[in-house]
């Protein structure tokens, strides 16, 4: 009986002794939150091709403020996100620096699942916002593009000289006013 009393005592090798000790809900809502955050600003980088795509550049701008202001909330996030890890690594004597994989690995099984989950997702996210916003930036260059295109045919067929600058564009002298009086 008394075997069995110290053998249940024991912690088995499986265990991580650490693991039971540790909170990790602080790490955990910091990676949903940014997850979250991460779809929000999916949404405005679609909206931000439309309006790329329709010229809106108006509405682009405004996009363009709302995204600054998700921007800043997920640079704190992440502030949050490593403050936490490196406050639980140091709990489960890790090195101050360790992956959010070797945390996830030491942490209890319905932690360890959820902060896996957390992680991927956020991942995920992570990347479909990256290749978007290629996108996006590539769309914006192009309007861009066009548009002093478009504002170089105008001042070529308004320039009265039509004298090319070095950079091969028609270089602007001041306009020049004549007038020829028929009359006398």
């Amino acid at each position: 009986m008394q075997q069995a009393m110290q053998h249940a005592t024991k912690p088995s090798s499986t265990t991580r002794p650490t693991a039971h000790r540790v909170d990790a809900s602080a790490l955990l809502a910091a990676l949903q939150d940014a997850r979250s955050l991460y779809v929000e600003l999916l949404a405005l980088v679609r909206a931000r091709r439309e309006a790329v795509r329709v010229a809106d550049l108006a509405r682009f701008t405004k996009l363009a403020d709302n995204e600054s202001r998700i921007l800043a909330r997920l640079s704190e996030l992440d502030r949050v996100r490593v403050a936490e890890a490196r406050a639980l690594a140091t709990r489960m004597a890790l090195p101050p620096d360790a992956t959010l994989a070797d945390i996830a690995a030491r942490l209890p099984e319905p932690t360890r699942a959820q902060v896996d989950l957390a992680r991927s997702e956020l991942k995920d996210a992570l990347e479909v916002v990256r290749r978007e916003s290629s996108v996006l930036r590539q769309a914006a260059e192009r309007l861009s593009a066009h548009m002093a295109g478009i504002l170089q045919s105008v001042h070529s067929a308004l320039a009265h000289a039509n004298v090319y600058s070095r950079g091969g564009r028609i270089a602007v002298g001041a306009n020049v006013m004549s007038s020829l009086d028929i009359r006398s």
